[in-house]
């Protein structure tokens, strides 16, 4: 019987979990991780660096997405310039479909995402301008409005 992999879930959850010994976390985090298949809890897939100015984080994200890829890992970096969780999810997209792996379903429920986000807006502004509320155009202390996805 073939073997089950564990789901990215999984993964992730396995991941997030403290270290069994004391040791392990650190060498965990200072080994080559990329070369450990993904069930193992060695393998990194997600990193989140931060820091003050100056100290080289730039330098090493590009140096771990040239190690990643020269190991054929995918890879995608999102940073401040995205304002928001679709945009970030949009530029990882991007990144992929880049690399061979166009993220097509994704990008469908995007575009659905935009265009219900669009018609939302364009109907608060209506109702804003109809009943001289806030965000209606030429009300003094106007301010936008903004409707989730229904």
């Amino acid at each position: 019987m073939p073997e089950v992999r564990p789901s990215m879930q999984d993964l992730i959850v396995t991941a997030a979990a403290p270290a069994s010994s004391a040791g392990s976390g650190r060498s965990r985090r200072t080994g080559t991780t990329s070369a450990a298949p993904p069930e193992d809890p060695a393998h990194r897939f997600l990193f989140h660096i931060h820091g003050v100015a100056g100290v080289g984080k730039t330098s090493l994200l590009r140096r771990l997405l040239q190690l990643a890829g020269e190991q054929g890992a995918l890879t995608a970096q999102v940073d401040e310039a995205a304002g928001s969780v679709p945009e970030a999810m949009e530029a990882i997209s991007g990144q992929l479909a880049r690399q061979g792996h166009p993220l097509k379903g994704f990008d469908r429920l995007l575009q659905r995402y935009r265009q219900r986000r669009h018609e939302a807006d364009s109907v608060a502004a209506a109702f804003a301008g109809a009943t001289g509320a806030p965000g209606a155009p030429g009300v003094p202390g106007a301010a936008a409005v903004a409707l989730g996805p229904g």
